[in-house]
């Protein structure tokens, strides 16, 4: 993989930007990442100028991306990706093992005996480390994510009477779930990480927008039906929602 660095002018701001250019690629993504900064993964082909057009015809989603990033940002925990560091799981502190792999070896993720194992190859520079293993733990938390969310799926849509709603992960740094107009649902996979309580409260509130769209009093009413503490759910998720995040 190819690494460039770049930046243009946006308004008084400088927009810093990394480029990973890959020959597997066929096509360009932009990233903004609370650690990683911005960054476009892309084929070896396209020209650093038309890269800057690009970045520069999104500067406005990407300086509204950053300002989110930096009102929350006081509040996610610094990680260093060292042995003995704790990473919440459905509410709950684990320890984190980090085991170095021979050469050959592909990096992975085990959950046993109460920790989190990972082992990853280890040739790695430090910061190299910490992005492979950010994106291993980040993977073993969507695949969790996905398993437990079907599953309360199941649960709630079984309580409004619908059948179990198809959906989709996203990761947001402002918001546990979405419903959009057409019915599709979004579900922030950070909230594996917080107690199930709270992961029912999110599956629960984007369900009931299957069938009230807006924050209506009818809205509430329904949720209340199903979740008759549904408000003291939301108020903890609103008060420890920044936890559930690395």
């Amino acid at each position: 993989m190819i690494t460039e660095k770049a930046a243009i002018a946006f308004g008084s701001r400088n927009i810093d930007f990394f480029i990973r250019r890959s020959n597997r690629r066929r096509t360009i993504s932009l990233f903004v990442d609370p650690h990683e900064g911005v960054f476009l993964r892309a084929p070896l082909g396209p020209s650093i100028d038309s890269l800057m057009k690009l970045v520069h015809s999104k500067a406005d989603w990407i300086v509204k991306k950053q300002k989110q990033i930096e009102e929350v940002g006081e509040f996610l925990p610094k990680r260093e990706f060292a042995n003995g560091e704790t990473f919440l799981y459905l509410g709950r502190q684990f320890r984190l093992k980090v085991l170095r792999l021979d050469k050959a070896a592909s990096g992975k993720v085990k959950f046993t005996n109460g920790c989190f194992v990972v082992s990853i190859n280890g040739e790695y520079t430090e910061v190299g480390k910490k992005r492979v293993m950010r994106k291993l733990l980040t993977n073993w938390y969507k695949r969790h994510a996905r398993n437990a969310l079907f599953n309360r799926i199941k649960i709630y849509a079984k309580k409004l009477d619908l059948a179990p709603a198809e959906f989709a992960l996203a990761n947001q740094s402002k918001r546990w779930g979405s419903c959009s107009h057409k019915g599709k649902v979004r579900f922030n996979w950070h909230v594996i990480m917080a107690p199930l309580s709270l992961i029912d409260y999110v599956v629960a509130h984007e369900l009931s927008h299957l069938k009230q769209p807006n924050h209506s009093q009818e809205f509430w009413k329904l949720l209340g039906s199903i979740m008759p503490d549904y408000e003291v759910r939301r108020d903890r998720l609103r008060k420890e929602g920044h936890k559930f995040y690395f």
